[in-house]
């Protein structure tokens, strides 16, 4: 679902500098878009617990398999103003609804285990998504991508009625008392741990909205060509899935519940932005992007993790989960289309990412110190 998501966010910035479209006007659609996402996360995700899922799920897949093949025909400013909330609306349906479900999927192998083969899926999807829009954007056919996020819309569709058939009369479910690896925690140090996961993860969905949102446009204006953009982009996902690989294993669990980890990923993804900012040829930015995808990887595990492990309100927590990292995409590009069309220049945006990743790693820092003194 996420190649569906990022294929269409991606194409639908280079369709923007097709029509055109100033950098602010590019991230206010995406801000409407994450808008809906947000405020719609938490009460799907209650609403998730309440009735059966997979309704929520089928109903995300065939909306934006509507909107993608609506895209096309989308000419003017109102009629893109129009069509984003759909796209928002969409990934508070489905995200949070997976999430809990993932919490009790059934079959074998511990939390760590289904998150890890969680996070590869979607990584590979965002990952893939803007790779392939990049490569099969044209300007004279600029709606290819669409069409293609539209047809695995509805795949993804049917791939969820075929499982909600063959897991019909099934009633075990797993939970994660089935981790004996994992480090015994207490109640206030999963509160706190959760609120500093949020916070990190926060900082990298808004330094990851710029990526996906804005950089696409960005790149055009300074003349580097979409298919540089797209592997770029690829270096960032395949970066990430190798963490994601690791947080699968046994090893992993001696991260768990540590700060370091985090604000050190966090420490390195603000070094590679300065970067960006302060190198003229971009195929110098790999390794920054490599780093930023390192960042995300342990940010996105983290929350997610907290939001999961020994958790009595999982439906909740995770529509918590998505509602705070989609409100650090909303901002990115909102603040970072405003900076790119200021006199700070189309690389600022770059800048503004490495500090709020800074803002962010001092509040982080401040809830630990402070928690440790009441000890």
């Amino acid at each position: 679902m996420d190649f569906c998501f990022s294929s269409i966010l991606t194409n639908a910035s280079f369709y923007s500098s097709h029509q055109h479209l100033s950098s602010t006007f590019l991230g206010i659609l995406m801000a409407i878009s994450t808008t809906f996402f947000v405020g719609l996360a938490v009460p799907f995700g209650r609403l998730s617990d309440r009735m059966k899922r997979t309704y929520l799920l089928s109903a995300a897949c065939l909306l934006l398999a509507s909107v993608s093949f609506i895209f096309p025909f989308c000419q003017r400013k109102l009629h893109l103003v129009i069509a984003f909330p759909c796209v928002g609306t969409s990934m508070a349906l489905f995200w949070p609804a997976y999430e809990a479900w993932l919490a009790e999927r059934e079959g074998v192998g511990s939390l760590i285990e289904r998150l890890m083969i969680f996070n590869l899926f979607w990584s590979v999807g965002i990952t893939f998504g803007p790779f392939i829009s990049g490569h099969l954007y044209r300007d004279s056919n600029p709606f290819i991508p669409f069409y293609l996020a539209g047809g695995f819309s509805v795949l993804n569709w049917c791939v969820i009625v075929f499982q909600d058939q063959l897991h019909r009369n099934s009633h075990t479910h797993l939970t994660d008392d089935s981790q004996p690896l994992l480090p015994a925690t207490t109640p206030t140090q999963r509160h706190v741990y959760l609120q500093i996961a949020r916070i990190a993860n926060f900082a990298s969905w808004f330094a990851l909205g710029v990526l996906q949102q804005l950089a696409p446009k960005l790149t055009l204006e300074m003349g580097i060509p979409t298919k540089l953009f797209g592997n770029l982009m690829l270096t960032l996902g395949l970066v990430q899935i190798l963490i994601f690989l690791w947080f699968g294993t046994p090893r992993s669990t001696r991260w768990h519940y540590r700060l370091t980890p985090l604000v050190g990923a966090q420490a390195l993804a603000g070094v590679g932005f300065i970067g960006i900012w302060f190198l003229k040829q971009p195929i110098l930015w790999a390794p920054a992007f490599a780093l930023i995808g390192a960042c995300a990887a342990v940010t996105y595990f983290s929350s997610m993790y907290y939001s999961l492990h020994e958790q009595a309100d999982k439906g909740n927590k995770s529509g918590w989960h998505e509602a705070i990292l989609g409100s650090g995409v909303l901002l990115g590009p909102f603040l970072g289309g405003a900076f790119a069309d200021s006199a700070l220049g189309v690389k600022s945006p770059y800048l503004l990412c490495a500090g709020i990743i800074g803002l962010c790693m001092c509040v982080e820092c401040s809830i630990w110190a402070i928690t440790k003194k009441r000890r």
